[in-house]
């Protein structure tokens, strides 16, 4: 009886401990999508304050998905607790300009080569035109612009109920996937953004419907 009692005993925690790694690897299939940090679409902590050394990050970009363009957006986010708020905060960094110096560079082997960038400029009652950035990199701020939503709700990087206006520094376009490297460093941003929510974004833009 007690040799029964022992072999009961042990299956009954074989069993306890079975079901309980069962959970756990339920738990590990439910969680959220895992994020690729260095995979484009990517965000990073990004204060508008001027910086004394670039930002500098590598990055895998993947093919574009269907709802977006095979233009790539360098630019940054602005948050708000609505939609109004994030639109408005997203005006101000337009209206008060953002001077910034930033390049792009295409990773192979041992080689980079630069990458194009250009901007888009408009103003009101004429037609928006696309110009060339020159070999500096430096532009004096940026306009507001439209990325491709799906690609960061399906990483995890755009939660429901979350706010989110872009502003564009650059366009990098008509790029394959691959390997880059980009640089980035804000220059004198004025004071008053220095509290705005703000984060680095690197994704594609939304295709246009």
């Amino acid at each position: 009886m007690f040799a029964q009692g022992r072999i009961l005993l042990c299956l009954a925690m074989a069993v306890s401990m079975a079901w309980v790694g069962g959970c756990q690897a339920d738990s590990k299939v439910q969680a959220g999508p895992q994020v690729r940090l260095d995979q484009v679409p990517l965000v990073r902590p990004f204060p508008l304050v001027a910086m004394d050394e670039p930002m500098v990050l590598e990055f895998t970009l993947p093919p574009p998905g269907k709802s977006a363009s095979s233009t790539l957006f360098l630019g940054i986010r602005v948050r708000g607790d609505d939609g109004l708020k994030s639109l408005d905060a997203g005006r101000e960094v337009r209206n008060l300009g953002l001077p910034a110096e930033l390049k792009l560079e295409r990773l192979e082997g041992q080689k980079s080569t630069m990458v194009p960038l250009v901007r888009v400029e408009s103003a009101a009652g004429t037609p928006a035109r696309i110009e060339p950035i020159g070999p500096t990199g430096r532009v004096a701020g940026g306009w507001l612009e439209n990325v491709d939503h799906q690609a960061l709700q399906s990483a995890g990087l755009q939660p429901a109920g979350s706010y989110y206006t872009q502003v564009a520094f650059a366009w990098a376009q008509g790029q394959t996937p691959g390997r880059y490297r980009l640089s980035i460093r804000l220059l004198q941003p004025d004071g008053r953004l220095s509290s705005t929510p703000s984060e680095l974004l690197v994704a594609y833009v939304n295709k246009s419907k």
